[in-house]
């Protein structure tokens, strides 16, 4: 019976280990928590900063657009540099924030999944290789934020496109959706490289760039076992995405029988199970990879081997030793 094949395996741990998948959602949900949280105080904080006057709140009552713009421009005016300076210095301390708690979450996991594997790092493996881990999400933050300002681009780019030539604003529209396009298979790409190349931060304990150079090459010598693993695991994810929209359409389509209440708390499960079957997934696709490079016995199917054939010993003992052409000796002179 053949082994199971590396996507398999990665169903395998996760459903004999579901440990790993929880130790995973939690660093996961943990930080999200804390995003929400800051971020609602940030804005709870700001709303409480702004000085709202009588005559504001009298334009605000009157409900006629015109008057009711004037008084929000009241209110917020002078306040954009404190927002945005708030904002940078919030959205820098969650990015240091994500870059120690999801270098410090891929360690552990990884660690314990290479244990399942049976795998052994190597013995140039340092403790946790805890900074290699920083460097790679440091990247990856830093591949997000370019992916951010490349979106703006992209809209800048568009607009200026659209106000300088005759194009439609349908042409323009396709523009704008084909440069994000290209952003977004841009960011796809590296952000697979960087957190797929923790792999061989915790199997071979080098450092950042050598792991990046290791995955480009891996995926050089093994493109059909990878193309396969990512192919079923993103089958599934994208199978798991739109079961959760479908079911969510269908509860905002029952959002007038069940209240606004009951809605919103089966549109939170909605999220939250999908969520955590994606973090289940991701942890499934980081064992397949395992699987296929480090090739441990227990998921690498070996091409059989074939072996010489036996030759009876009496066939071996009537060949004539006397034979020129089977001695070892040199031949004789002619």
């Amino acid at each position: 019976m053949g082994s199971p094949s590396p996507t398999a395996a990665g169903f395998r741990l996760i459903l004999r280990r579901p440990a790993i998948v929880l130790a995973e959602i939690a660093w996961r949900w943990s930080f999200a928590v804390a995003v929400w949280f800051l971020g609602g105080a940030f804005l709870l904080q700001y709303a409480g900063s702004l000085s709202v006057n009588t005559v504001d709140r009298l334009l605000l009552g009157t409900r006629q657009p015109a008057l009711m713009l004037r008084a929000l421009h009241r209110i917020f005016h002078g306040s954009a540099l404190r927002f945005t300076t708030s904002g940078i210095l919030l959205s820098i301390a969650l990015t240091v924030a994500w870059i120690v708690l999801a270098s410090l979450g891929r360690a552990v996991t990884l660690k314990v999944m290479m244990e399942e594997l049976g795998i052994r790092p190597s013995p140039n493996t340092r403790r946790g290789n805890i900074s290699s881990f920083l460097a790679l999400n440091f990247l990856r933050a830093a591949t997000n934020l370019a992916a951010v300002v490349a979106g703006f681009g992209a809209l800048l780019i568009a607009s200026g496109v659209w106000a300088s030539t005759h194009l439609s604003a349908a042409d323009a529209t396709r523009f704008w959706l084909a440069t994000l396009l290209l952003v977004w298979i841009s960011w796809a790409v590296l952000n697979w490289l960087f957190s797929t190349s923790a792999v061989f931060v915790a199997a071979d304990g080098v450092g950042a760039f050598p792991a990046i150079s290791a995955t480009v090459g891996w995926y050089r010598l093994r493109p059909g076992s990878v193309l396969v693993v990512g192919t079923w695991f993103g089958l599934i994810h994208g199978g798991a995405f739109l079961t959760a929209c479908g079911a969510g359409f269908t509860v905002l389509s029952m959002a007038g029988a069940l209240g606004p209440g009951p809605t919103l708390f089966l549109e939170f499960l909605i999220v939250i199970v999908y969520c955590a079957v994606a973090d289940l997934l991701y942890i499934g696709r980081l064992t397949a990879y395992l699987a296929i490079i480090r090739g441990a016995p227990a998921f690498d199917v070996r091409e059989p081997q074939a072996t010489p054939p036996i030759v009876p010993s009496s066939e071996r003992s009537s060949i004539d030793q006397s034979e020129l052409i089977l001695s070892d000796g040199p031949l004789p002179a002619t």
